[in-house]
């Protein structure tokens, strides 16, 4: 009996003080302290208190102290601790606690009793059958038996639990089956119930047992649930996320409807007050409308401000203003936020794959497709938060969005800036996928031709076609016949609204006009490239306004002059070809200065970009960069092309301009070439029938370009 009573104390011992537990509270690890004592002994790490676990070393967190309070109780160990308890304190008798030492236990009444109150229980006992023991000499049965005993009724105190009721999931006593509320239920005895429950816990023992023994099944288990418990965190967070978008949404929409019926009332009001005053208000918005002050005026002005003066009367037909629900967003809302859905085991990275589009072009945009499986090569599904994606190098590439496919596969966008080489590096939760990393070889950018209808408006006439350029404000542009010696406006639907000059000397008159630049919104500055001068001519009327320069070497002298741009200050900048120069004017053409290019180099065209002048160098095949930090002495920033480049060739390059995307296209032969403006080759377009001379950036974005011979192109 003592080894028996040893046993269960042995069975309630704190480890920290070494005794009967008080309030036992079960860790995360299965093994159970006193509440005051995990308190005591949890060390500050960091913001957050940690008890570690003298058994096992395993750490329980709390946030705070008083979170002990949370840790659930064990209930067979509380158990264990009332029996010794009542074993081994004072006992009381329930009749008469005046009486001497209770010396006997009712364990149906829940009752201890004295001897002489003993008899007045055993006259009610035999009739029910009451399971009476000794407390003065307890045997090993007793305490079993006490052990044993059921918790009250929680709706019926008085009563011990008999049943179970599997609907309510829950313990009765008969008392609950008489106010019938448990009718028709599926009811089953306490023993039954112990039977069900105890096979339930043999089974999950069986599976505990299992891991005990299979180290690599138990390693997989709790992965997932490793897993489970990250993604769930994620997942709570996706909840709380959308649900905040979307009652912010709601609140946005409430208000805005608000603000409507108020505006709408704020109205009705103020009709109301002029209504019910109209002699008042004629006399006092006439003393307004002559004394008023400019201040005053403003703050009537406000159409929500109810002091406003002015009588809106509403429509005959409108008379009530009503609030519609949507019905449809309110069923939508009752199908709910969304669903919890457990899905495959997450992705295994050595099982995952990365692939690559066949042909990646600069420019356009391809897909990296992340193919998701887990271990055993089945569908997985991952967090996109857990794939990293790495394009280098970085700078050349653009990267968008990772999106999630239901078939387990993650997408993202890639567009490559550039040809040439980049290499993909793909990681799911910090893991490389099977074959990564992946480098991709970038084609250079096809650039199309396209069918634009513009551009066949305009090819009227010659095919061989030299300048074209736009006005200040985008609604004219201007051509350069060659052939024909004139020069065509047009508005930007292609209707020809000017056509002027023919061969010859003469004012209007021009010998294979090369390119063109407006010098504001209506004056057009003209090549006049046999003729050795400049031209300006006023689009609007045809005529000439000024004209300046003649053959030579001398400053303000030419030899074929080609290309012209304007700047930001209205300076005109020529292209003298065969002097191998570019000359600087005033818009009025008055000669400001020059600079060589050098190797004696052939300038076709130049054009200005933010400070910078891009100048193509027909000769030397380059287009060169310049900054003009005096007009003495320019700085060569950079030369772009060149036929020494492995990449972008150019040959011959004539006419140039800045696309919408801030890039560089040049004529080169029968193509247009693409470079960024550090010079760094990005493509080019099919192959024409005819060489390219000069091109232009429309406000949409597309480029016009005219040819020797083909008329005009587009891209």
């Amino acid at each position: 009996m003592e080894s028996f009573v040893e046993d269960l104390k042995n069975q309630v011992q704190c480890l920290l003080c070494n005794e009967t537990m008080y309030e036992p509270k079960l860790l995360q690890c299965f093994h159970t302290f006193c509440k005051s004592c995990i308190k005591s002994n949890a060390q500050l790490d960091e913001q957050v208190n940690v008890f570690k676990c003298p058994q096992c070393t395993s750490q329980t967190v709390l946030e705070q102290l008083d979170d002990v309070e949370d840790l659930q109780t064990s209930p067979i160990h509380s158990r264990v601790v009332q029996v010794l308890l009542f074993l081994e304190n004072q006992k009381v008798c329930s009749i008469e606690a005046s009486h001497c030492e209770a010396l006997w236990r009712c364990l149906d009444c829940d009752s201890s009793f004295c001897d002489e109150c003993l008899g007045l229980h055993a006259k009610f006992a035999a009739m029910n059958n009451h399971r009476v023991v000794s407390l003065s000499n307890p045997t090993k049965e007793d305490i079993e038996t006490m052990m044993k005993g059921e918790e009250s009724c929680k709706i019926h105190s008085s009563q011990d639990v008999e049943l179970y009721c599997q609907d309510c999931d829950t313990l009765i006593c008969f008392l609950c089956l008489k106010d019938h509320s448990h009718n028709k239920h599926d009811l089953s005895s306490l023993q039954e119930f112990i039977t069900h429950e105890k096979q339930g816990l043999s089974k999950n023992l069986e599976e505990i047992e299992r891991l005990a023994t299979n180290e690599e099944e138990r390693k997989q288990q709790e992965e997932i649930a490793f897993d489970i418990r990250d993604y769930g965190q994620k997942a709570k967070e996706n909840v709380e996320k959308v649900t905040e978008h979307l009652v912010k949404t709601l609140i946005d929409q409430k208000q805005q409807l608000l603000a409507e019926i108020q505006k709408s009332i704020t109205k009705a009001e103020r009709n109301l007050r002029i209504l019910h005053h109209t002699s008042a208000a004629q006399e006092y918005v006439k003393y307004f409308a002559q004394n008023g002050t400019a201040s005053e005026m403003m703050e009537i002005r406000d159409p929500e401000c109810s002091k406003k003066l002015t009588y809106e009367p509403f429509q005959q037909d409108v008379g009530v203003i009503n609030f519609r629900p949507n019905e449809e967003l309110h069923n939508q809302v009752e199908t709910g936020l969304g669903v919890v859905a457990i899905f495959n085991k997450p992705a295994d990275a050595k099982s995952c794959l990365l692939k690559v589009e066949p042909k990646i072009e600069a420019m356009k945009t391809t897909k990296l497709t992340i193919v998701l499986k887990t271990s055993e090569g089945k569908v997985a599904q991952e967090s996109l938060d857990n794939i990293t994606i790495q394009v280098t190098p970085e700078e050349d590439v653009k990267i968008g969005e990772k999106l999630m496919e239901v078939d387990g596969q993650a997408m993202v966008d890639l567009t490559a800036q550039f040809p040439g080489q980049v290499t993909a590096h793909v990681e799911v939760r910090g893991i490389p996928v099977c074959n990564s990393p992946v480098v991709m070889n970038v084609k250079p950018q096809n650039i199309a031709i396209k069918d634009l209808k513009l551009a066949k408006d305009m090819n009227v006439d010659s095919k061989t076609l030299n300048g074209i350029t736009l006005n200040t404000t985008y609604d004219r542009i201007a051509v350069a016949d060659n052939s024909s010696h004139c020069v065509r406006v047009f508005n930007m639907e292609g209707v020809l609204l000017l056509e002027f000059g023919c061969h010859g000397s003469g004012q209007e008159q021009y010998k294979y006009p090369q390119d063109l630049a407006f010098l504001n919104e209506t004056d057009l500055v003209i090549a006049d490239h046999q003729n050795q001068r400049i031209c300006v001519v006023d689009t609007l009327k045809g005529k000439t306004v000024k004209t300046f320069g003649c053959q030579g070497e001398g400053n303000g002298q030419f030899k074929y002059p080609c290309g012209v741009c304007v700047d930001d200050a209205s300076n005109i900048y020529v292209c003298d070809y065969s002097n191998h120069r570019i000359q600087a004017f005033t818009k009025d053409g008055d000669y400001l200065y020059q600079f060589n290019l050098a190797n004696n180099g052939h300038p076709f065209d130049i054009i200005t970009h933010k400070g910078l002048f891009y100048v193509s160098d027909y000769s030397s095949s380059v287009v060169h960069v310049f900054e003009m930090k005096t007009r003495q002495q320019p700085t060569i920033i950079r030369t772009i092309g060149g036929k020494d480049c492995s990449a972008g060739q150019l040959q011959e390059p004539r006419g140039l301009t800045i696309d919408s995307d801030g890039n560089l296209l040049v004529c080169n032969g029968k193509r247009v070439n693409k470079y960024t403006l550090d010079g760094r080759y990005i493509g080019q377009t099919n192959e024409l029938s005819n060489n390219c001379a000069y091109i232009a950036v429309l406000p949409n974005g597309n480029a016009i370009g005219t040819t020797w011979g083909g008329g005009l192109f587009a891209i």
